[in-house]
């Protein structure tokens, strides 16, 4: 017990107060744990174990888990087989199937020649995102068109991290209108919804794509090319509400 002297003149209330001061412990919340102002690391004495009870005490373990981002990594180049100008200008339909190689006078520069899509989603927030894609007019160098085709874009899907993931998305892409240096009206290829998506995310060209292209009876022979427009959205893509 800490004794003290009390001072000449403090008589009555004021001394028994001071004496019940006197007699506080220099150990708070003998057995433990801690609270935010009286802990180990405060009062002068450790908490006693004895024949009331245990000593107890509470102590933190920590981590900290960064963000990442949401990032579209890889694209397809889409190569197709060769035809005749005889093939088109009789149609009705010339079907090419999709075929390996690389561009050789096209002017995007995103994709790879080996058919490889592929999402990361490393944020942390479950939040979901989606892929889409559009297809510009088939041009050759000497400004020559083709006036109808549809490209029907298949995928194998390959790893994804998060198994609830949906797959992608068979498409069947027409010629569309570019404005201000992008496409009008694309699609979605790829819907991570909300609580999907996270991690790795890949996929590759199907063997099953192509093109088909319309009767043309003023085709012209050259090596045409069209712009694939690729768009990654932090977001699932909108949907209609059921009527």
């Amino acid at each position: 017990m800490r004794i003290t002297k009390l001072m000449r003149g403090v008589t009555g209330t004021a001394a028994v107060a001071l004496v019940a001061l006197t007699m506080v412990p220099a150990v708070a919340l003998a057995s433990g744990p801690g609270t935010a102002s009286s802990n180990l690391t405060t009062v002068s004495d450790g908490y006693v174990a004895d024949s009331t009870g245990n000593a107890q005490a509470t102590s933190d373990a920590e981590f900290t888990v960064t963000a990442g981002a949401l990032s579209l990594n890889q694209v397809p180049n889409i190569m197709l087989g060769s035809t005749t100008v005889k093939d088109i200008a009789t149609g009705p339909t010339t079907t090419l199937n999709v075929t390996t190689g690389a561009p050789t006078a096209g002017t995007a520069y995103d994709g790879n020649n080996e058919g490889a899509l592929n999402v990361t989603d490393f944020r942390g927030d479950n939040s979901g995102w989606s892929l889409t894609v559009g297809m510009s007019p088939f041009t050759s160098s000497t400004k020559a068109t083709i006036t109808d085709a549809t490209l029907s874009l298949n995928q194998t899907t390959g790893t994804m991290d998060n198994t609830a993931t949906a797959v992608p998305n068979d498409l069947k892409l027409t010629q569309s209108t570019v404005t201000n240096g992008w496409i009008t009206s694309p699609q979605t290829l790829w819907d991570a919804a909300a609580n999907t998506g996270q991690g790795t995310n890949s996929a590759t060209t199907a063997a099953s794509s192509n093109l088909a292209i319309g009767k043309q009876s003023n085709i012209v022979a050259g090596t045409y090319d069209a712009t694939l427009y690729w768009a990654l959205q932090n977001a699932p893509a909108a949907t209609t509400p059921a009527t």
